[in-house]
């Protein structure tokens, strides 16, 4: 996902802790929307509202928690769509949970090996044509096509 800002390449820690940060509010803002929607799908009088409109009610909780965090738009759609589609499985809460733990790990390992390629990127002895963002979109790619073979072992 991206952030508001670049991570900052002159000190990678900064940016580690940031990536770090952001996975742990979309963990928890994921999770939040999960618990909540099993717990309106236990009582009797809130089951069909949850049952019918549930992505309606989850995308009323992602949006409020998500402008809450002040954050942009793109984690609003991203905690939404990993709602919906975990939601969608009909799992219990703890397999659920689990899975967004599962997609916030990866996400940390995407943005973490995308962060110290563009460190190596920069600050190698590569042609200035080299160090663009297409080799970078090019090895993120690689790095995408990778989490998703790994991601196929776990789901």
């Amino acid at each position: 996902m991206r952030g508001a800002r670049p991570a900052p390449l002159q000190r990678p820690g900064e940016g580690l802790a940031r990536i770090w940060c952001e996975a742990g509010d979309l963990f928890f803002t994921a999770a939040l929307t999960l618990t909540l929607l099993v717990f309106a799908a236990a009582f009797d009088k809130t089951r069909l509202f949850a049952q019918d409109y549930a992505i309606l009610s989850s995308g009323i909780i992602v949006y409020g928690l998500s402008r809450y965090q002040k954050k942009p738009d793109v984690f609003f759609l991203a905690v939404l769509a990993i709602v919906f589609m975990i939601s969608s499985r009909k799992n219990d809460l703890f397999h659920g949970l689990s899975l967004v733990w599962a997609v916030s790990v990866g996400i940390v390992f995407f943005q973490t090996c995308f962060l110290g390629l563009r460190h190596k990127l920069l600050f190698s002895r590569l042609p200035v044509s080299m160090k663009g963002w297409p080799s970078l979109c090019l090895l993120a790619g690689f790095i995408a096509l990778v989490l998703r073979s790994l991601g196929r072992l776990v789901f």
